[in-house]
């Protein structure tokens, strides 16, 4: 069992690692797309995409994680796994093209019609991805997945570039999305032997797990594009755009990382769903690790914010400072129930998952529709996201203690060495922009955050150490990360076994 849970730890810091360079080139092509394009030309797909993401989730049914929970799964299951991918990316191509002259209408912008239509073509393509490659998860072959999803990133930020910089208009972006999709059906019959056949003798057994998994991505849907339809019926193409560029730029540290992490939990969080101590352990080696990874990270984009937008993005994106400062603390907040849903899913409770975002959507769409309504504009909207994230975090928490029996004296044995690392962090981040003056234009700002960063560095991981070192070096995110490069050099690691995690003895 430790050994899972030791391969659920590293697997989750390996893809964390890995995620980090397939979202930093995102984070430069967003960069870069920032200059050539409008706030406008985001916002206007980021309408088309509102639809599209629907009519995806809706067909989300989660069949690569039941094939993965089911250690025994056949042949006859991953056929009718792809049979109903297939079947589903047929209607869903068919519904988008239907809905782009109603799109249109809605939104009031006639160039979602054409938008639209290619975003019916990716659908289609997408649904005939191999099956096969879940076997990377679902064996632990995390070089080989996140091969896969580098390869597509990288087609993806190519086309997209030449694009941009040849057109300066919005089909850059959906141009690079159609090379990514494709690629990505491409390579996965290319880097995988398996070859699908149409089969439907299994749809009962993956529909009774799957239902719930839709339902959950369905109701996530209405909470992560839900504020676009808001923004885009009441406010204008512009303003959609600020808001969602300043939430990527935010969230890259944190809430973007929980996809990545869930890919690489879930197989392992799966093989030891049978014994309740050994994923309760699990699950507190990677809350350490996610923590202390992604904290640190989120409050420096933070507070960061000014200096970031002005050298980064330019003047056109000055809007978007005080929405980046209010995501950067919803990201913060959303780390500490990372990995939760996935836990949700192997002990066979997915409705948990479920009902936390039919809370949140519950929370977010009213009270922004108020906020606009009231005059509170873009940033009472993203604090109305913000304030959805206070109130789920901790029913998400008391749920998942109650499954594992895990209590918060057992959480705050892993979190608060790099907790207290993060105070430090934004101390020694006050102090460096406090010396350093306000940033006025781009050459400030990038003296600005040249001091900063690496006083910010410093303080975390001096104090991390130092915390780690007086507490006696105890098994947590430290030795994780500390073995995990002394695997990548070559050297022997801390132990020649796995390390034992905090026993749990408190109630929660």
């Amino acid at each position: 069992m430790n050994q899972i849970g030791s391969k659920v730890a590293k697997g989750a810091v390996w893809m964390i690692g890995l995620k980090f360079v397939e979202r930093g080139i995102g984070f430069i092509s967003t960069l870069i797309l920032a200059r050539l394009l409008l706030p406008a030309d985001f916002g206007l797909v980021a309408m088309a995409m509102a639809v599209f993401a629907f009519v995806e989730i809706a067909g989300s049914f989660g069949f690569d994680l039941a094939l993965i929970r089911n250690q025994k799964a056949d042949r006859a299951q991953y056929d009718s796994a792809w049979t109903l991918q297939v079947g589903y990316a047929i209607l869903a191509g068919v519904a988008l093209a239907a809905l782009a002259i109603p799109t249109a209408t809605f939104f009031s912008d006639p160039r979602l019609q054409g938008v639209m239509l290619v975003l019916a073509a990716v659908a289609l393509a997408q649904g005939f991805e191999n099956i096969g490659i879940v076997d990377f998860r679902k064996d632990f072959q995390y070089g080989r997945d996140f091969q896969l999803m580098l390869l597509k990133k990288l087609v993806s930020f190519g086309v997209t570039m030449v694009l941009a910089y040849q057109f300066r208009s919005y089909w850059a972006l959906l141009g690079g999305m159609v090379a990514s999709r494709v690629m990505g059906v491409v390579l996965s019959y290319t880097m995988h032997p398996y070859r699908p056949r149409f089969d439907l003798s299994q749809v009962r057994s993956l529909m009774g797990f799957s239902q719930w998994i839709v339902l959950t991505r369905v109701i996530a849907y209405f909470g992560n594009r839900g504020p676009d339809f808001v923004l885009g019926r009441l406010l204008d193409a512009g303003s959609l755009g600020l808001f969602r560029v300043a939430r990527e730029v935010a969230t890259l540290p944190t809430s973007e990382l929980l996809y990545p992490v869930m890919r690489a939990v879930f197989p392992g969080y799966a093989a030891v769903a049978h014994d309740r101590g050994a994923l309760a352990r699990s699950f507190l080696q990677v809350q350490g690790v996610i923590v202390m990874l992604t904290l640190p990270a989120g409050v420096a984009i933070l507070m960061l914010a000014d200096p970031i937008v002005r050298l980064l993005l330019g003047p056109n994106w000055l809007a978007a400072i005080p929405l980046i400062q209010i995501f950067g603390l919803y990201g913060a907040v959303s780390v500490f129930q990372a990995t939760n849903v996935s836990v949700f899913h192997v002990l066979g409770v997915p409705k948990y998952g479920a009902m936390l975002k039919a809370m949140e959507v519950l929370l977010v769409l009213p009270l922004m529709m108020w906020s606009l309504a009231q005059g509170h504009g873009l940033q009472g909207a993203a604090w109305c996201v913000f304030a959805a994230q206070g109130v789920i975090v901790p029913v998400s928490m008391m749920l998942l203690a109650r499954q594992l029996g895990i209590g918060w004296v057992d959480r705050l044995r892993v979190i608060w060495r790099p907790t207290l690392g993060t105070a430090a962090l934004a101390v020694a981040l006050y102090a460096a922009m406090r010396a350093t003056g306000s940033a006025g234009n781009a050459f400030d700002a990038a003296w600005q955050l040249g001091a900063a960063l690496p006083a910010a560095a410093a303080a975390f991981l001096a104090s991390v150490w130092l915390l780690w070192r007086l507490a006696g070096k105890p098994a947590g995110p430290e030795r994780q990360v500390i073995d995990l490069i002394r695997r990548r050099l070559g050297w022997p690691t801390m132990a020649t076994t796995d390390a034992p995690v905090p026993t749990m003895t408190s109630k929660p």
